[in-house]
């Protein structure tokens, strides 16, 4: 049997990086991609000149086993400061109370409130990333649609939402394709799910995905389920664990008419 080591010296001589390194993208970085996709993956690193090992990019499968290749704020701006183009960015969270006015097409934003005072409610934040030579490109996002209400969106919204803001910003500035934002994708047990899944039960997506795996059904049925079970939720996702934990118990308890068949065969 090949070593880890051993599989991922064809990787290395597609992509250049020492076998070691493969193996830390595997395990961390990348998690369940095969070697094909790690090639492609630490092509896409290069090409970006994005570094794996600096959270600059990384990684997931998503709820479809598609591997998803995400860059993060500071990978955006590391590559953003390496183009000579690069003339700043200004950003800022905006709370109910706030003054604001934000022209697009001119590029311009007028905002203003008044420190040490009630500011009320963050509703979104904007980014204006400056170019040499061209015009300010403005992004705007609202709070709501990104605010997941745990982890770090809890403790520290205002630093989350800008970050929203200043990625899409330097994504768009300076044309950064083949990259998603994990920010528009909800990360749960290291599966990628697009963002209008935010707000599911993943328990009842785990425990109906374990059912399904002990379950009987052929490989074809298995794999037209988990399609259903990864794009379900509330009611349907009751009705389809139900399903499966019925299948379960006719499992454990044959009926009348499979008695009998067993009944026959040992006679």
């Amino acid at each position: 049997m090949k070593t880890d080591l051993e599989k991922y010296k064809k990787v290395s001589e597609i992509t250049g990086y020492d076998p070691n390194q493969i193996a830390v993208v595997a395990d961390q970085i990348a998690k369940g991609a095969n070697a094909f996709e790690l090639s492609y993956f630490l092509n896409v690193c290069k090409d970006m000149d994005l570094s794996p090992f600096k959270k600059e990019i990384w990684a997931y499968k998503d709820n479809q086993n598609n591997l998803i290749i995400f860059a993060g704020r500071d990978g955006l701006l590391s590559k953003a400061q390496k183009n000579p183009l690069f003339n700043g960015l200004r950003s800022s969270e905006v709370r109910e109370k706030d003054v604001i006015n934000i022209d697009i097409p001119s590029g311009k934003i007028n905002h203003t409130f008044k420190p040490g005072k009630e500011r009320g409610e963050i509703i979104g934040a904007y980014c204006i990333v400056f170019r040499k030579g061209g015009e300010p490109l403005i992004e705007w996002v609202d709070f709501d649609a990104y605010n997941k209400g745990y982890s770090t969106w809890k403790s520290d919204p205002v630093a989350m939402i800008k970050k929203v803001a200043e990625s899409h910003a330097l994504k768009k500035a300076f044309g950064l394709s083949g990259v998603q934002l994990e920010t528009d994708w909800d990360i749960n047990q290291d599966v990628a799910y697009p963002g209008d899944h935010v707000g599911r039960d993943y328990d009842a997506i785990q425990y109906a995905a374990e059912l399904l795996r002990t379950s009987t059904y052929d490989d074809d049925t298995k794999e037209v389920i988990s399609i259903k079970i990864n794009n379900s939720s509330g009611a349907e996702l009751d009705e389809i664990i139900a399903n499966l934990k019925d299948s379960q118990m006719e499992n454990v308890n044959p009926s009348k008419k499979e008695i009998a068949k067993m009944v026959q065969r040992s006679v």
